[in-house]
């Protein structure tokens, strides 16, 4: 595969100096250290996103086959049975019989077919480099990042029988969190130009929750947009390989980053990402002596898990998820706290691995935010529930700020033996604000003044019980 895919950028790079040097100079091309002889072709153009390159009909001794129909305008290029299929005008690509998102699709200008520089060379597993001083392109393998374990070595195609399944996908304080139900073995890379940070699982799938609950598309690829963070804009996700069966995460930098990566219990892979001064932007997770606070909100349910359906047909879900992003948003004007959600979308998570998110960051306090349900309309109010001891002081202080903000009826702070807050080790609580099968309760519920109150009573109750 590296010998095809070097051979398919050393021809594509072939074609770029009209942009990348004056037109009386050739560009050098240096492929792992080795400089390339140059042929002629076609000028390749910057559309402001990325470089589209003209990609014409190779020569049979580099060892691939580059083919145009020209009756559906797409390009394939082959090797073996390895495919890239791209048609013009199209946002989405073909990669190894995987549907993949463009951000820029094949365009077809003066005769000539311009493919996107950046999804080819992520689809090559190339690092591309420009030096404008020396006029030089740059080819070279992705160096691996630093990670907690076996970043060095390779890694090998799994049995067919051990298949891990990716469950879920998330990112908040610019952390990456991926579940799976498996053994995995990360893959953490980064490429330039432009910047981002790939995470390949090998041996492992999309579990059939996930595309059901969470993923864009039927094949499973999708984007998970980012509004929180300084240095990713989005996280992107889809089948890479099928032998062996890869699932590619890639996130999108908007500056330049590291990335550090670990694994927890129960198959929870953390992707920890700092500045380019190395300075961290999220809390790592070994710990830090920065003396901030760790707080995790978890929004109840996600997915398939709709948790419970009101009287008017919404779903618990979001409502959790609402009012826990608000109460992200709050937590995020205090720094001398690091806020850590399980959830900022219709993720589908287990107990166990909300329980996870909480262990690997050494969370010092645990919220879970929920909608309550009864048989009948009757039951109303507000209850807080927890399973030890050393998480009554912290119950007690959220159930008064919320019960005082929502005037709903007062049903008590209570002990459960709920799994979330039974299996941490952190004060943890769960919060019902209020109950959907309550016409009355459901009303207020549903309203953007009483989720906004109930996110600012969470907080305020946090901020008293940690004595800021």
């Amino acid at each position: 595969m590296k010998k095809w895919s070097a051979a398919v950028f050393v021809f594509l790079f072939l074609c770029l100096f009209p942009v990348m040097a004056n037109a009386d100079s050739s560009p050098s091309i240096v492929l792992d250290g080795v400089t390339i002889n140059q042929q002629s072709g076609a000028p390749a153009e910057n559309t402001g996103k990325t470089v589209m390159v003209p990609i014409r009909i190779v020569s049979e001794n580099l060892g691939y086959q580059v083919k145009w129909e020209k009756a559906t305008q797409t390009v394939r290029i082959l090797k073996g049975n390895s495919s890239i299929q791209m048609t013009a005008g199209e946002d989405a690509a073909t990669v190894n019989g995987n549907r993949v998102s463009l951000d820029s699709p094949p365009l077809i200008k003066q005769g000539t077919t311009l493919v996107p520089l950046r999804f080819v060379g992520e689809g090559m597993g190339l690092q591309v480099g420009w030096d404008n001083g020396t006029k030089t392109v740059s080819l070279s393998s992705i160096p691996p990042v630093a990670g907690t374990e076996g970043e060095n070595d390779p890694v090998e195609a799994p049995e067919p029988e051990g298949l891990s399944e990716l469950q879920s996908i998330s990112f908040g304080g610019d952390r990456l969190i991926l579940a799976t139900n498996g053994k995995i073995t990360p893959k953490v890379s980064s490429l330039s130009g432009p910047d981002r940070i790939i995470v390949d699982l090998p041996g492992t799938t999309f579990a059939k929750e996930f595309i059901q609950g969470q993923a864009s598309n039927p094949d499973g690829s999708g984007t998970l947009l980012v509004t929180d963070s300084s240095l990713v804009s989005k996280v992107r996700y889809a089948m890479f390989s099928q032998t062996p069966s890869t699932v590619r995460v890639v996130l999108d930098l908007s500056q330049v980053a590291t990335a550090k990566w670990s694994l927890g219990e129960n198959n929870v892979l953390l992707v920890d990402l700092a500045a380019s001064n190395g300075e961290p932007t999220s809390q790592p997770a070994v710990p830090t002596n920065d003396g901030k606070k760790v707080v995790i909100i978890d929004p109840g349910h996600g997915g398939r898990q709709s948790g419970a359906v009101s009287v008017t047909g919404a779903y618990e879900k979001d409502f959790n998820l609402a009012v826990g992003l608000k109460v992200q948003a709050l937590l995020q004007q205090f720094t001398e706290i690091q806020t850590v959600i399980t959830r900022q979308d219709d993720t589908e998570l287990s107990l166990q691995q909300r329980v996870d998110i909480a262990q690997l960051n050494q969370a010092d306090i645990f919220v879970s935010i929920h909608g309550n349900k009864f048989t009948t309309p009757v039951p109303n109010g507000i209850e807080t529930l927890y399973s030890r001891k050393d998480s009554k002081d912290l119950a007690d202080v959220l159930h008064k700020h919320v019960l005082q903000v929502t005037g709903f009826k007062d049903r008590g702070v209570k002990t459960a033996s709920l799994h979330v807050t039974r299996e941490t080790t952190m004060p943890a609580v769960l919060l019902e604000l209020g109950f959907l099968s309550n016409p009355a309760d459901e009303a207020m519920m549903l309203t953007e003044d009483y989720q906004n109150k109930c996110a600012q009573a969470i907080v305020d109750g946090i901020v008293e019980y940690l004595g800021l």
